[in-house]
């Protein structure tokens, strides 16, 4: 079972002492299952027993990473882009066109098309009172107007999303004055296993953390590399 972004993230205890910067001249490499990254030098991989993962911690003197790597790893919150094509949003717009006395399941769940999504505006408020975007939907021959509202954990969220040696990147972080929370998500795009109807990934992250050892976090998720001659690629 994978935790949410909020609860994967371990709130480890922070002292007032600061990991260097920049200088990465002194980093130490360390592997966490098919991945490295570049870590100052104060900090120690410590495994732990997993169920169905690896999962363990990455300490150091100020602050400390929890990760996750496996098939079940999952990718951490939504942006709002994912959230609009595929949030919980849309399992209401079936209740629109449900009867009393029915039993509804996969087979006779009434069918709502997703025309299209805009940002919501000022004029919007007849639909949805302060909704952030506006769905035109149809149901068989009825189209309506449903309002979406983003969730506000999603909102405080800023998102990195990128592929790099064919890897899909993730990065997520908070903004916030006092502690912040950072993760990455990494996975594999050419190794889907149909078997396990998943691919190998990795959720690497840590909370509580003050802006600068955000930064510090931010700095070693960019350091990520796949290890290409572990797996003969």
């Amino acid at each position: 079972m994978k935790p949410f972004f909020t609860t994967f993230l371990f709130l480890l205890a922070c002292c007032t002492a600061k990991e260097p910067n920049s200088a990465h001249a002194n980093w130490k490499t360390i592997e966490i299952g098919n991945y490295i990254f570049e870590f100052p030098p104060s900090f120690k991989l410590v495994p732990e027993q997993g169920i169905d993962s690896y999962v363990g911690k990455v300490l150091g003197d100020s602050m400390g990473f929890g990760f996750d790597f496996g098939y079940y790893t999952g990718p951490l919150p939504q942006t709002q882009q994912e959230y609009l094509a595929d949030g919980d949003w849309k399992f209401s717009l079936s209740e629109k066109f449900m009867k009393a006395g029915v039993t509804y399941g996969i087979s006779n769940m009434p069918k709502v098309a997703v025309l299209n999504i805009r940002p919501a505006t000022v004029k919007d408020s007849a639909v949805g009172g302060g909704c952030d975007y506006v769905a035109r939907c149809r149901h068989d021959t009825t189209e309506f107007y449903y309002p979406v509202y983003m969730p506000a954990e999603i909102k405080k969220l800023t998102f990195k999303i990128d592929t790099v040696d064919n890897q899909y990147r993730k990065i997520v972080y908070t903004k916030n004055p006092s502690r912040n929370g950072a993760a990455i998500y990494v996975r594999d795009l050419g190794g889907f296993n149909k078997s396990m109807n998943s691919s190998l990934a990795l959720s690497l992250g840590a909370g509580n953390l003050t802006p600068h050892q955000t930064e510090i976090a931010l700095e070693i998720f960019a350091t990520v590399k796949y290890k290409k001659e572990k797996n003969g690629k």
